[in-house]
């Protein structure tokens, strides 16, 4: 029977924060042990959460009390999740993993070290063997490994498939992202009512980063190293909650036929699904044949673990060489609570939680 880990979690209030309560509710060994957060330090969870998700907070963790962020309080803890914001997270997570927790960050700090993981376990798992190069570099003896941005997850796991078995020339990216994408309270309603928010050139910039780093880590099953791919987005803020909304416009190197990308897409599974994990979709890729599909709305929570799968739909041929679809990922589950649950039971399954 495997041993019960006790989880802390930062920024247990926001809106990541909320989906990793709610995830872990009833994981059969991640238990929530510790809630974290700023300004309701010793009140209720129950009582000062803003509960914007699905079902009702869980009995189990409504009477606890939110508590400070600081490791020297945590003696029953085994690993920490941290979806705390960009500037605030690196220095709290690096003092975790110096006291000898394990973390798993959802924040962008630490990204692009090299010697921290970005994880999508069914992409690049091969790269939890960093923790081992961290651990001697940084005479840590826990560890952070991180998940990539929602948006570069809605990227990367359906182009997996294709750039593993296909040779990639071009990747071009327009997204449509949610405003849960900027955590409580978000957006000012004047800036996103009647309109379409550009996030810029930072914004497009980072995410082309984290999908290149992540290409770059992914084994392939073609000749080519694919460090040519030609990578581009253009990214907004709608009005719509939950679900970034994702067009990917692939070209080749060689003749392509669609009906090849659809079946690679519609097989791909990883690790994750092979040792079947308890947070791990059977199809990482739900692929829609409806013209109208997907919407955010109706299919942002698709598939048997309610939100863990990409919605890829109107998949076409553009010509030879180039293809065309739409992905759909619920950005505060899959691109980020759920995707560090999924990371950690990986590190459970190799032996880094032990």
């Amino acid at each position: 029977m495997r041993r019960v880990l006790k989880a802390a979690i930062l920024g247990s209030t926001g809106l990541v924060g909320i989906e990793y309560v709610r995830m872990l509710a009833n994981h059969p060994y991640i238990k929530v042990a510790y809630l974290a957060g700023k300004g309701s330090v010793g009140k209720p969870y129950g009582e000062v959460v803003r509960w914007q998700t699905i079902g009702q907070i869980p009995k189990e963790v409504a009477n606890m009390e939110i508590k400070p962020t600081d490791p020297k309080l945590m003696d029953d803890v085994d690993l920490v999740f941290s979806p705390l914001p960009a500037g605030a997270a690196g220095p709290v997570e690096e003092e975790f993993a110096k006291h000898g927790f394990k973390v798993i960050s959802d924040s962008p700090d630490h990204r692009f070290e090299p010697d921290i993981p970005l994880l999508i376990p069914e992409i690049n798992p091969h790269t939890i063997t960093l923790i081992d190069e961290q651990r001697k570099k940084r005479d840590w003896k826990g560890f952070i490994v991180t998940t990539p941005l929602c948006a570069a997850q809605g990227v990367l796991l359906p182009l997996a498939p294709i750039y593993q078995n296909f040779k990639v020339d071009s990747v071009f990216i327009t997204t449509m992202q949610a405003v849960s994408g900027e955590g409580y309270p978000g957006v000012a309603s004047l800036d996103i009512i009647d309109n379409i928010k550009v996030l810029g050139e930072n914004y497009d910039n980072k995410l082309i980063k984290e999908v290149h780093r992540v290409l770059s880590e992914t084994k392939r099953n073609v000749n080519d190293s694919g460090n040519d791919v030609t990578l581009s987005a253009t990214t907004h803020r709608v009005a719509t909650i939950h679900g970034h909304y994702e067009i990917i416009y692939v070209t080749f190197k060689e003749d392509v036929n669609v009906e090849k990308v659809r079946e690679a897409m519609d097989n791909f599974k990883g690790e994750p699904q092979n040792l079947k994990l308890p947070t791990a979709p059977s199809k990482p890729i739900i692929l829609t044949n409806e013209d109208s599909r997907p919407q955010v709305y109706f299919d942002r929570w698709a598939g048997e673990i309610p939100g863990m799968s990409v919605v890829v739909g109107r998949l076409s041929q553009v010509n030879r060489r180039a293809i065309r679809f739409a992905s759909l990922i619920h950005n505060t589950v899959r691109g980020a609570a759920g995707g560090g649950i999924l990371a950690t039971e990986f590190l459970v399954e190799k032996g880094y939680m032990d």
